[in-house]
C-alpha cells in the first residue's frame, strides 16, 4: 500500500462525516440558513485561505526538488489570486441574502485551524505536506459529492458552481499526491509518522470548519441551537 492509499484509508471515516454533515447537505438541497453559508465563506476568505496560501509558499521554499517547489509555489500563487474572486462572491451573497451581524472576527475554530497551518509549514517538510494535504484533497472530494447531490434550481446552485474548482485542479491534486509518495520513498519512519499525524489533524479541521459554520460559532459563545 502506498502512502497516499494509507492516508486516504485513514481519512475516509472523517471524509464520510464531512459529506454527511448538515452544512453540506443543506447546501445541496437549499435548506441551509444563509447565515451559515456567510460564516463559512467569510471565514474562508478573510482567514483560512490566506493562511493556506502562505503555508504553501513556506513549504515550497523547503521542497527537496525544484519541480516540487514549483508545484507548491504555483499553488500558493493561485490561492492568493483566488481571493479577489472570493471577495466578489461575498458581495453576491450579501446582495442576495443580506449581510449578517458581524461575528466578531476570526472564530475559535478558524484561529485554531490557521494556527495549525502556520505551525506545520514552519516545522518540517513532512509536517507541512501532510498537514496541508486535507485542504486540497477534501475540497476535491467534497466538490465531487456536491456535483452528485445538488438539487437543481435551489438557491445555492450558483454558489456551488463557483465553489467547485476549475480545470486543472484534479491534475494538481494528483501531482500533490505523487509528491507525497515520492517523499515517502526516502523518508524515515519518524518522518512518515509525523506526516500521517499532521494529515489527520488537518483532516479533523476540515470537519470542524463546516461544523463551526453550521453552529455560527463565535467567541461570545453565541451559536444557533440547531438540535433543540
Amino acid at each position: 500500500m502506498t502512502l497516499r492509499q494509507r492516508l486516504c484509508s485513514r481519512a475516509e471515516p472523517l471524509l464520510a462525516q464531512v459529506r454527511a454533515h448538515p452544512f453540506w447537505t443543506g447546501l445541496c438541497d437549499g435548506t441551509l440558513q444563509p447565515e451559515s453559508l456567510w460564516h463559512f465563506a467569510e471565514q474562508d476568505f478573510r482567514f483560512t485561505v490566506p493562511a493556506y496560501a502562505r503555508a504553501l509558499a513556506r513549504t515550497a521554499a523547503v521542497a527537496r526538488r525544484p519541480e516540487q517547489g514549483a508545484l507548491l509555489a504555483g499553488a500558493a500563487g493561485a490561492t492568493f489570486e483566488s481571493l479577489s474572486r472570493m471577495s466578489r462572491e461575498l458581495d453576491v451573497l450579501a446582495d442576495r441574502f443580506g449581510t449578517p451581524e458581524p461575528a466578531g472576527g476570526i472564530s475559535p475554530t478558524t484561529l485554531a485551524h490557521t494556527s495549525f497551518l502556520t505551525a506545520v509549514s514552519t516545522a518540517s517538510l513532512a509536517a507541512a505536506i501532510g498537514g496541508l494535504l486535507p485542504m486540497t484533497w477534501f475540497h476535491q472530494q467534497v466538490c465531487v459529492d456536491l456535483r452528485r447531490r445538488l438539487v437543481p434550481g435551489t438557491r445555492y446552485t450558483d454558489w456551488i458552481a463557483q465553489y467547485r474548482p476549475g480545470d486543472g485542479f484534479d491534475g494538481y491534486v494528483e501531482a500533490y499526491l505523487a509528491l507525497i509518495d515520492d517523499f515517502a520513498a526516502t523518508a524515515s519512519e519518524a518522518e512518515l509518522a509525523l506526516l500521517e499525524d499532521s494529515f489527520l489533524h488537518g483532516a479533523y479541521y476540515e470537519l470542524a470548519f463546516c461544523e463551526a459554520a453550521w453552529q455560527l460559532q463565535s467567541w461570545a459563545g453565541t451559536t444557533s441551537e440547531r438540535n433543540s
